[in-house]
């Protein structure tokens, strides 16, 4: 899923873009029907408020990249030694970060 923050709207399906594994859109050849052409295809509809969408761009917006007062207590408790991480949440961490970077 894709999410762009630079243009508003609904974008339109592209053509020729595949569904499921093997299935083209509803008047794909691929996909087993009976008589419609759309069994067996899963189909989703989303409503679209652009006022509700301004307001959360806006809320998302205004919160700061750089969370200042985390980030200085994480610096003080580095500094006074008071910090510390397992090896095995440091081996969850990059497992984690290594399974998200094989995601599509």
């Amino acid at each position: 899923m894709r999410v762009d923050l630079t243009s508003r709207g609904v974008e339109p399906p592209e053509n020729g873009k595949t569904g499921r594994a093997g299935q083209t859109g509803a008047s794909g050849s691929t996909a087993s029907s009976a008589s419609s052409g759309t069994a067996g295809l899963d189909q989703a509809s989303f409503s679209f408020d652009p006022a509700r969408v301004q307001a959360l761009e806006a809320q998302v917006l205004a919160q700061p990249e750089i969370r200042q007062a985390k980030v200085e207590a994480l610096q003080q408790a580095i500094g006074k030694g008071e910090y510390s991480v397992s090896a095995g949440q440091v081996a969850d961490a990059m497992a984690s970060a290594l399974g998200a970077g094989t995601q599509g």
